[in-house]
């Protein structure tokens, strides 16, 4: 184990070439993640209280946001999941070195350190504790963490695909919660002539179709062209099905100072979400591994229809990138290609 004096600095991060678009076209002038500084924070303050707070509950395990640096802490229920917790902290590890050093703009948080049951180290620290009714010590990683949207792009979301109807709650809304959007390029567009008026809006997981990420000023075809590499990186160099991954539009911090309203946030894609992907062994044999979790996803990735432009920009891509990888992982990824099409025109042809 590490300890905590080794995670990444995260202070120095520093995307400020596309402070204004999700995406940018001359993927050189990005900073590359693989540039990014290692070693001791030294933006923390040892004086403030380190506090827990819930973002995020699920019947494994729950989610925590460390108040006191940039870190965030998934810890399972039962020591019983230890192993498949350890697992899941494994492909994020790989998920994240091979993004990193692709240099692709889509970002994934950076695993730092894994605590089993018998870390007594970590448990024991008087400094930081899990709330009183989560103490059981049980299985624990720490990640950078994934921003939420920022308040002036949140309010535009709101001003664009809040009904007029809830017009009042849109205040309320700009002000609340830790939201992401998730960037669903293959989903159908809502219904424009829907009958009974929409109930309930909330930015929470909002889902942004293509339709809606271009109104909200995203560029769909260069995010369509990062989704492929993204991809391709996931099956060919971290080596996993990218099963029920989440891609979604959130935030990154252009500087950590110690007075919080001075934090910069600018409008970022992250992929996140490994808890269920599976080992890809890099064979041909296990080609239909990777398309049934491509369908088994919510629709992140456009459709695999030829004549979809952002799909032709999005294999296109993928295949480069598996190219780019190794001659295997380039008939790998050729194959991968024709299977997910023949699919779709199968699932087209039954209406699924």
């Amino acid at each position: 184990m590490s300890g905590r004096s080794g995670k990444p600095d995260v202070s120095q991060y520093n995307y400020g070439a596309v402070s204004s678009l999700v995406l940018t076209t001359d993927r050189s002038a990005l900073p590359r993640r693989d540039k990014e500084p290692d070693g001791a924070s030294g933006s923390e303050d040892n004086n403030r209280p380190i506090e827990c707070i819930r973002i995020g509950s699920g019947t494994f395990g729950t989610i925590y946001m460390n108040t006191a640096t940039p870190e965030i802490y998934k810890k399972c229920r039962s020591a019983d999941n230890c192993a498949i917790l350890a697992e899941e902290y494994r492909h994020m590890k790989l998920i994240s070195e091979a993004l990193q050093a692709s240099g692709n703009t889509i970002l994934s948080p950076t695993p730092i350190d894994f605590y089993g049951p018998d870390d007594v180290e970590f448990w024991d620290d008087p400094a930081f504790v899990f709330p009183a009714g989560d103490a059981v010590r049980t299985g624990a990683y720490s990640m950078t963490r994934v921003y939420p949207l920022p308040s002036a792009l949140k309010a535009k979301l709101i001003d664009l695909f809040c009904p007029p109807n809830l017009n009042e709650s849109a205040p309320g809304l700009v002000r609340r919660g830790h939201h992401l959007a998730r960037l669903l390029l293959g989903r159908p567009e809502p219904d424009a002539n829907r009958a009974a008026p929409q109930r309930f809006f909330d930015t929470y997981n909002f889902p942004l179709t293509r339709g809606r990420a271009e109104q909200l000023g995203v560029d769909t075809v260069l995010l369509s062209g990062e989704m492929g590499r993204m991809l391709a990186q996931l099956h060919m160099t971290a080596r996993n099905d990218a099963r029920d991954i989440e891609v979604v539009l959130g935030a990154n911090i252009t500087s950590l100072v110690p007075n919080r309203r001075e934090q910069r946030r600018e409008p970022r894609v992250w992929v996140l979400d490994f808890n269920q992907v599976k080992e890809f062994d890099f064979t041909e044999n296990q080609i239909p591994l990777l398309v049934d979790a491509f369908f088994a996803n919510e629709a992140y990735f456009p459709r695999a229809r030829p004549a979809d432009s952002l799909y032709g920009v999005f294999s296109k891509a993928y295949l480069e990138e598996c190219k780019k990888i190794g001659e295997v992982a380039g008939q790998l990824g050729q194959k991968f290609i024709v299977a997910l099409e023949a699919e779709q025109v199968h699932k087209d042809a039954n209406g699924a």
